[in-house]
């Protein structure tokens, strides 16, 4: 969708309808040290019914210096199918990750069937965020679990801990949002809520976020290019060839592989 000598913006869409019963997608990410990759979902995904579980699954690979963002859409949960959706996460050095995940319980008119979900993020030195939610219809009507809502909008940064973007009028979005600060280097912001998304927060959020990613990126980047050129035999314009940091951009066989699933 848009590159420069750093990275690129890529779009995700599915040519066949996804996830089908039995479904298995895996897509592979790898941002290169030092490079950018915007991942841009055209549509929702929706989880269809059927007797046999499906599930969808990222595993991103961040090197130093790099950052990756994806704003995700809705992934709703059809009646009558079990499904998985996970991400696993790898950050290097100074790399960083901004992802909002959106779930939503049920089509039109249904409750919705077994969700679970995982998250792992590591960097160098161990674990950032680690966490399993179990969203099965049994499971979320236990007290304090998610009751009679079928909605959740969550942000997650990784490798910095920006502030919150700002505060909703109290009840106006649903239950209301939490922003939570990682131990380390990280937050993440959760809104729950009923229907369909209407939630003030996570969005601009995620907007504010990624424009403070990329900032930090951009001034590192600059700073890399004067010392770079300051250098005997730097080149002019202190970037690595565009060809050499997105090559494996264009092998999509090491970006997404699907298991009995329609080609994406």
């Amino acid at each position: 969708m848009d590159q420069d000598p750093d990275g690129a913006r890529v779009g995700l869409m599915a040519t066949r309808a996804l996830l089908l019963s039995g479904d298995a997608v895996r897509i592979e990410v790898d941002v290169a040290p030092g490079a950018w990759l915007d991942v841009v979902e055209a549509t929702g995904t929706v989880a269809y019914e059927g007797d046999t579980p499906s599930s969808w699954t990222v595993d991103a690979d961040v090197g130093d210096g790099g950052v990756l963002t994806w704003a995700g859409m809705p992934f709703v949960v059809s009646d009558e199918i079990a499904t998985h959706r996970g991400t696993h996460i790898r950050l290097h050095g100074t790399g960083k990750v901004l992802m909002q995940e959106k779930l939503v319980l049920g089509r039109a008119g249904q409750t919705g069937g077994d969700l679970t979900t995982s998250l792992d993020a590591y960097d160098d030195t161990g674990p950032l965020q680690v966490e399993y939610l179990d969203l099965r219809r049994l499971a979320r009507q236990m007290p304090g679990v998610f009751g009679n809502l079928r909605s959740m909008d969550t942000v997650t940064a990784l490798g910095w801990t920006p502030e919150p973007y700002g505060e909703p009028d109290a009840g106006t979005t649903g239950p209301g949002e939490t922003y939570f600060p990682l131990n380390r280097s990280g937050a993440a912001l959760r809104w729950m809520g009923l229907g369909r998304f209407r939630d003030e927060l996570c969005d601009p959020t995620f907007a504010a976020w990624r424009e403070d990613a990329m900032h930090n990126f951009r001034r590192q980047r600059a700073a890399q290019r004067l010392r770079h050129e300051a250098e005997p035999g730097g080149r002019e314009d202190g970037h690595v060839p565009a060809g050499a940091i997105m090559a494996s951009a264009a092998e999509p066989n090491r970006r997404a592989r699907q298991s009995g699933a329609p080609s994406m």
